[in-house]
């Protein structure tokens, strides 16, 4: 018998309410506490927030000691948040080093220098990064990179034509560059390290 999912729209009612907010009084500052022996405050506050949010999600899997649910729910959102910063870094550091590998010179007088590059690709949001790198990194075609990214090859096109728009646009030497799409579509933007 398949389980019915339940959604935080059933639990909207006053006595969810209140039984949230019972919660939250009860165990806000332990899990607060415990979040900030591993983590700066406002990251802890953030994932805190996110730890409730769960909470009232699963409302009907939380059991009655709801501390150690709400510690474990924490440690793995915490967890989660660790590793989407260090790919963040790991991508901005890739795709830095790219710019000064053999023929650097020739990307760099395209887009601007490794500083440069990484700073714009920081700027850009979770999305655009990803649809930048799914194209121009793993060399995927606009069909493969929809399926990684959940959404039809016309709305990939869609969204790597703005990715390429804004990260031209956060380039220093954005009004003397070649067109980003040219950039990206190089061998340098196109093959992986062997390393």
């Amino acid at each position: 018998m398949r389980r019915r999912r339940t959604t935080a729209g059933e639990y909207s009612d006053p006595a969810g309410h209140r039984a949230l907010e019972a919660l939250y009084t009860a165990h806000a500052d332990r899990v607060l506490a415990y979040l900030l022996h591993r983590t700066d405050r406002e990251t802890a506050q953030d994932i805190l927030s996110e730890t409730f949010v769960l909470a009232w999600r699963k409302s009907g899997a939380v059991p009655g000691d709801a501390l150690p649910w709400l510690l474990a729910s924490a440690r793995r959102l915490l967890a989660n948040r660790v590793r989407s910063d260090q790919r963040h870094r790991a991508l901005t550091d890739r795709l830095a080093a790219m710019a000064d590998r053999t023929g650097s010179a020739e990307i760099g007088d395209a887009i601007g220098t490794r500083a440069e590059v990484a700073a714009a690709l920081s700027a850009l949001s979770e999305q655009d990064r990803e649809v930048l790198v799914l194209s121009a990194w793993y060399g995927l075609t606009a069909k493969q990179a929809a399926v990684v990214m959940g959404c039809t090859a016309t709305a990939f096109a869609v969204r790597l034509h703005r990715a390429r728009k804004r990260f031209r646009a956060m380039l220093p030497c954005a009004d003397h560059a070649q067109p980003v799409r040219d950039v990206l579509s190089q061998p340098h933007f196109t093959q992986r390290e062997s390393a």
